[in-house]
């Protein structure tokens, strides 16, 4: 998919103080706020907050005994077991599969041919300017006889700029078969991230560029900034499904371990410092012996999270670093605190990142961007799973990320 954007990225190539508390300092005591609340809740595990949603499979969708699909099924199955090897030097596609016509179309370029075509596959595993490509197939779909659609992730890391800026892009690929032959005559690449895929597309060339353009944090080390903030490796890992923005993205993410403290901890300032002190006294530094069942001081991670509730109170989460998690570690001589298994989880996102992004963090603030990111998910077809109101709050060293359990329809 995609691949005239190699094209693009040449042409182009030729010519944070630490973190606020969520909601630190933003409101008055006698407001009605996210975070305050006059009791406390009973301790809660996230395994009710973070649910393992149903993934989806890539498999055909056969007829059964209906000869019509058996092409359209030929090509399922060569997608699948093939397309995620799309950057190995020894992929190469059924050619038999495509007739000599094949007409070609994505937002930035369109164009007819099997040699064409040919070209542009070699193309992207050939190129100079990029490296660490990377297929990521989500979804086969025999529509009917004439039609097989596929979901995807393209990834690359465009390596002619110093900062060697990492382009991802999601979105579905639709092939269309003759009637007569079974031969793929159309191939029509569609982004998630704009509205206009028609050719040329000015949103995908603006599309193109933003993420070719420096971000400051690439200007200034995220590593330094992360030691003047306080802050720590990112530890939470997770596969890009959607990418709707530079801001908006559904996530898959891998199954983690945190230390949360008690449903409803958190409801003012004070009780958020009271919390955050529970924390750093779990993980232990130099001048704080660590209150864990090891005795051992923990690295600072990030993101740290807030489980908001909706309903005027939350609580917060240390996520261990993955190699501590079978090492049967748990709070030890300090009350509040539980250990708790967070399985794999698809999570929409709003990300305010930045320079100066946590001046943004007032409660009117992430109630908008909540509301906008629920509306946005919900238009694209995905349900969000959290009660009315709740959402979590992920702080990094420069800024913070609105997080929906969501699942698609």
């Amino acid at each position: 998919p995609t691949t005239c954007l190699l094209a693009m990225a040449a042409s182009v190539s030729g010519f944070v103080m630490p973190s606020l508390s969520p909601m630190q300092g933003s409101r008055s005591s006698s407001s009605s706020s996210l975070l305050q609340t006059l009791r406390p809740r009973a301790t809660s595990s996230l395994l009710r907050t973070f649910q393992k949603p149903s993934r989806a499979a890539c498999a055909c969708k056969m007829s059964s005994g209906d000869v019509s699909y058996t092409r359209a099924n030929q090509l399922a199955k060569e997608l699948e077991e093939e397309l995620p090897s799309l950057f190995d030097l020894s992929y190469e596609p059924k050619w038999d599969l495509y007739d000599k016509k094949v007409a070609f179309r994505d937002p930035l370029n369109k164009f007819e041919g099997i040699k064409k075509y040919q070209d542009n596959i070699q193309m992207l595993k050939d190129s100079p300017l990029f490296t660490d490509g990377k297929m990521d197939l989500h979804q086969v779909e025999v529509v009917d006889p004439n039609t097989v659609i596929t979901r995807w992730t393209l990834g690359m890391t465009f390596k002619a700029f110093p900062w060697r800026p990492r382009l991802e892009f999601t979105g579905s690929t639709k092939y269309v078969l003759d009637a007569d032959s079974g031969l793929v005559v159309e191939h029509i690449d569609e982004w998630d991230s704009i509205a206009n895929n028609q050719p040329i597309s000015a949103e995908g060339l603006a599309d193109v560029v933003s993420q070719l353009l420096p971000n400051p944090l690439q200007v200034v080390s995220l590593q330094g900034l992360r030691q003047l903030k306080g802050g720590g490796e990112e530890v939470t890992k997770y596969s890009l499904i959607r990418r709707f923005s530079d801001r908006i993205e559904v996530r898959r993410y891998e199954a983690f371990t945190m230390v949360q403290s008690e449903t409803g901890s958190v409801y003012d300032k004070d009780s958020y410092l009271l919390t955050t002190d529970l924390l750093r006294k779990f993980r232990g530094d130099a001048l704080t012996k660590p209150s864990n069942s090891l005795g051992q001081v923990l690295p600072v991670t990030e993101p740290q999270l807030q489980m908001d509730s909706g309903k005027q109170d939350s609580s917060l989460g240390y996520i261990l670093p993955p190699e501590w998690r079978k090492r049967s570690l748990k709070p030890s001589g300090i009350a509040g605190l539980q250990l708790v298994e967070v399985p794999e989880t698809l999570v929409a996102t709003l990300a305010v990142r930045g320079f100066g992004a946590d001046r943004s963090r007032s409660e009117q603030a992430l109630l908008g961007a909540r509301e906008e990111l629920a509306t946005l998910v919900t238009r694209k077809g995905f349900e969000i799973l959290e009660d009315k109101d709740a959402f979590t709050i992920a702080s990094f060293a420069d800024g913070y990320e609105i997080w929906l359990r969501v699942k698609e329809k």
